[in-house]
């Protein structure tokens, strides 16, 4: 365990130090600049506390403090066993004060919180190991945390709230578990399940940007039940109170008001499937995402595409060579050299499940030039495409197909 030697301080350098370091708009700065001047560790939490900075990045021995180091948030039950001990006996806010019994008997320290006029919006703590408490600490401690309020409400206006940081928590892969865990609990206390993820990819201009963050704090004040925040090039928004399983035609069109208000930065979007576990929201994001990228229209349902989603994992890895059955190539082939139509006829009616009527009717020709056609097709190539597993191969040999269009052409003739 580290040796900490606490430095006697004042209110007027205080004063100075702390609000000089302002100018710096770096809450970690800040927290650094307050770990030189105490020459104690300091710590700054959220409102749930969850971690948001603390200096020294080391261990230094004790459990809270090495707890947040690497997971980032503390177990639910420490933080209610914390809140239980300390916080119930306060006021609605409470000043700084010191702690050197009870959870805090290993390691004493001066506890802050930062809060606004109607909502706590962080926690403080130096703590003081075997130090003694000098007479103007907590005075001191107070003018850190008045500093840090500053920083703290500029923060969470640029984040919306700390519902879109524990929802970037959900979709970031890099969280540790722990850190998961605590942002599925703590959303899941505020927006009922069931839920629904829509992913729309920000354009790249600068108005696209602009647009995306402007309405970030827009989204909560005109749409209950809903946290939006920015991750990976895409404007994310996580809808609570869905029916689940599907959605109803009420869901649908507010997801059709929802994008249009967004559409100004996103030109597609995509829907997941419904899901009740929020630690499920990485797997929904990228079902939103995908689809938002495959479709035609301006916004999709990930159930309404798919099997879609298949080949375009397919693709990205480049092995839609490997999957196309070898007569679409001979097919292509024979269309160029004889000028006629046999790979588009081919499929469409294997896109539309051999259905004669609608197969013409899409290739706008009469049906016996289908007919016709098909058992030409049937006797140059050999191919008997009614026979079940035939049939299935190139239905799903025509979608790939599709799809690979989307992506570098898997041959020189497809």
């Amino acid at each position: 365990m580290t040796a900490y030697t606490h430095a006697v301080v004042s209110t007027t350098e205080a004063y100075r130090v702390f609000f000089q370091a302002l100018q710096f708009n770096n809450l970690d700065r800040l927290v650094e600049v307050a770990y030189d001047f105490f020459k104690l560790p300091v710590l700054v939490t959220d409102e749930n506390y969850k971690l948001i900075s603390q200096h020294p990045r080391q261990k230094i021995g004790v459990d809270i403090w090495d707890t947040l180091l690497e997971k980032k948030v503390l177990p639910l039950e420490t933080v209610k066993s914390y809140q239980r001990e300390y916080l119930d006996n306060y006021k609605q806010h409470y000043e700084p004060f010191y702690a050197d019994s009870g959870l805090v008997g290993n390691c004493p320290r001066i506890f802050a919180e930062v809060y606004t006029d109607d909502q706590i919006i962080g926690h403080a703590a130096l703590f003081m190991f075997d130090q003694p408490l000098y007479p103007e600490d907590l005075a001191c401690v107070k003018i850190f945390t008045d500093a840090l309020k500053l920083l703290l409400v500029r923060r969470r206006s640029r984040e919306q709230s700390t519902f879109s940081a524990y929802l970037r928590d959900l979709l970031n892969q890099e969280s540790p578990l722990e850190l998961r865990l605590f942002a599925a609990n703590s959303l899941s206390e505020s927006i009922p399940g069931a839920y629904s993820i829509m992913a729309m990819p920000i354009g790249e201009g600068a108005s696209h940007q602009a647009f995306a963050t402007m309405i970030l704090s827009d989204i909560p004040n005109i749409y209950r039940s809903v946290v939006s925040t920015i991750w990976d090039g895409h404007f994310v928004a996580l809808f609570g109170l869905m029916r689940g399983d599907t959605y109803t035609e009420r869901e649908i069109e507010f997801f059709g008001r929802v994008f249009h208000y967004i559409s100004p930065a996103a030109s597609t979007g995509g829907i997941s499937q419904p899901f009740h576990d929020l630690n499920e929201a990485r797997g929904r994001f990228l079902q939103a995402s995908i689809t938002a990228r495959l479709t035609t229209r301006p916004y999709d349902f990930f159930d309404q595409l798919f099997p879609t989603q298949i080949f375009d994992f397919v693709c990205q890895q480049n092995a839609a060579n490997f999957f196309i059955h070898p007569v679409l190539e001979a097919l292509l082939s024979y269309d160029a050299q004889n000028g006629t139509d046999y790979f588009r006829t081919l499929k469409v009616y294997s896109l539309f499940m051999h259905n004669k009527e609608m197969s013409a009717a899409s290739l706008c020709i009469h049906r016996n030039t289908l007919l016709y056609r098909l058992n030409r097709i049937q006797e140059i190539f050999h191919l008997p495409y009614d026979e079940p597993k035939t049939a299935l191969a190139l239905l799903n040999s025509f979608q790939l197909w599709q799809v690979a269009q989307k992506y570098e052409k898997p041959n020189k003739d497809l």
